[in-house]
């Protein structure tokens, strides 16, 4: 979306240019401020996701004792807002997929080339699985990643020369652009709420407007109402964000 589209509708519908408020700054940057807050709030439910496929040798760390434990660095470019979350997969793993649903026997059994029953035959057969798949270069444990903050990850079980796919959740920009067009009404119906609770903070002193006191006292009161409506909203938002979140559906 376009920032400066966003600020004159707001000020449109909630009348900011039909009237001379006593405001301590101008409208418009008023109105970006209470952009901003909503972009916070927004990305709370709808969050930015921003993805690459990276080697997993290219990556940065903070020191080389982290290095060791296989704590990385997030790209610049991926955590140039604040990020919630990151999720990942080593590609790798996912190249080999068909490989491994080919030769389960070697993941999934561990009666790999015995058929017995006794417990020493067993244990043979495990430790057989385990160098087969050594050999093979599969392994049963799935690479996984962990955020760790401060634009920090963790990787556990990846190959050193192993590709990986990172799945950034992060605020939006500022500047709106990175919120899709499908989300613009959800998205103002909280920035309306915004722009006039952030009006009615910024108003000073509104005695002795002549004529123009019952225009202002309207907006007041109408504004005054707005708080409560944006906690009912925020609410609203937190009981159903999950019915948008395809990820959150489990098929039997």
């Amino acid at each position: 979306m376009n920032l400066t589209d966003l600020i004159t509708d707001i000020c449109e519908h909630e009348g900011l240019y039909s009237i001379r408020l006593p405001f301590k700054e101008p409208v418009e940057v008023i109105v970006q401020k209470a952009i901003e807050k909503s972009v916070r709030t927004f990305s709370e439910f709808k969050r930015q996701v921003k993805e690459a496929h990276l080697l997993v040798s290219d990556l940065k760390s903070p020191s080389e004792l982290d290095r060791m434990k296989n704590i990385y660095l997030l790209p610049a470019d991926m955590c140039t807002t604040t990020v919630k979350d990151v999720m990942g997969y080593c590609e790798t793993d996912r190249a080999a997929d068909k490989n491994v649903t080919t030769n389960t026997f070697t993941v999934g059994s561990p009666f790999v080339g015995f058929g017995a029953y006794y417990p020493q035959d067993i244990l043979n057969a495990q430790m057989t699985g385990v160098a087969i798949n050594k050999f093979a270069g599969v392994t049963s444990r799935r690479a996984t990643v962990k955020y760790l903050g401060y634009n920090k990850i963790q990787l556990f079980d990846f190959p050193k020369d192993s590709s990986i796919f990172l799945a950034v959740e992060c605020e939006h920009d500022l500047s709106c652009e990175s919120i899709p067009e499908s989300c613009r009404e959800s998205f103002l119906s909280l920035a309306y709420l915004d722009a006039g609770i952030t009006a009615l903070n910024s108003l000073e002193n509104i005695e002795g407007m002549g004529s123009g006191y019952k225009e202002i006292r309207y907006k007041i009161d109408k504004w005054s109402g707005y708080k409560d409506k944006r906690e009912a909203l925020v609410k609203e938002w937190t009981n159903t964000w999950y019915l948008d979140d395809e990820d959150s559906f489990l098929f039997f």
